[in-house]
């Protein structure tokens, strides 16, 4: 099957590789991924085959519960690159629990930590214009139903993703000449371009500022250009400086 697990040469068990005990494991998980990536249908993988495969390399299954995890946790984030789970999906998942002999707390704790990624990289998607619209904010509660998030964990997701925001934006618009470190100042250069109207360009830069940035109340214009087509402005551009107290 194609997806998250690749075809990888079998690698011959044997004393050697009894002996060897960390790269017995390693190579008893790479058979394993090859015989997952190698079935057209993860229903057709069997205890059996799983266990062969181990008993091959002397490691019995209990000491590749690290590398089971591994191989599980993968096909969580393939699973769920659309943000949902398909009935089909959530079969193959309960298989493949049964085939890796991965504990049920094991796989929850899995679930858990994709859930909460999948959904964290969900609102630094939505979060990086720094404005949550309604739709947006339906988009981000379907996914949060549909992976069981519990509210508290969603809602200090989004404060983590309004902070994050916020600090790519600064690190774009403090001026390259702060230089003041100590300084409770910060000097910032924020651009913005309107192909209506020098108004519409200072509207532009301040948009986004504003949001990310509410105790701004005042800014200097430092720059302004122009595009030009067949003798008229094509689109003003602006350039604003303006300092933040970091009090």
């Amino acid at each position: 099957m194609s997806g998250p697990f690749e075809k990888s040469p079998e690698v011959s068990g044997g004393l050697g590789s009894r002996l060897l005990g960390r790269k017995a494991r390693g190579a008893a998980a790479r058979d394993i991924e090859a015989l997952l990536a190698g079935s057209a249908d993860l229903s057709a993988v069997t205890v059996e085959r799983i266990a062969e495969v181990a008993s091959r390399h002397g490691i019995e299954m209990a000491r590749l519960q690290s590398q089971c995890r591994d191989l599980y946790r993968r096909y969580v984030e393939f699973c769920l690159v659309d943000h949902s789970l398909s009935d089909a999906e959530v079969a193959d998942l309960a298989h493949l629990r049964q085939v890796l002999a991965l504990p049920d707390a094991v796989a929850s704790e899995v679930h858990e930590e994709v859930a909460c990624a999948v959904y964290g990289a969900a609102v630094q998607e939505v979060l990086s214009d720094h404005r949550l619209d309604p739709e947006e904010e339906a988009f981000l509660t379907r996914i949060r139903d549909d992976l069981d998030i519990d509210s508290e964990t969603a809602t200090k997701a989004l404060e983590e993703g309004r902070r994050k925001a916020r600090q790519s934006y600064l690190s774009a618009v403090v001026s390259s000449d702060d230089i003041l470190v100590a300084s409770q100042e910060v000097k910032l250069e924020i651009e913005g371009s309107s192909e209506d109207s020098l108004e519409g360009a200072v509207v532009d830069a301040l948009q986004e500022a504003a949001t990310v940035l509410p105790g701004l109340k005042r800014v200097k214009l430092a720059a302004l250009e122009a595009d030009v087509a067949d003798g008229d402005v094509a689109r003003w551009h602006v350039k604003l400086k303006a300092v933040l107290d970091r009090r």
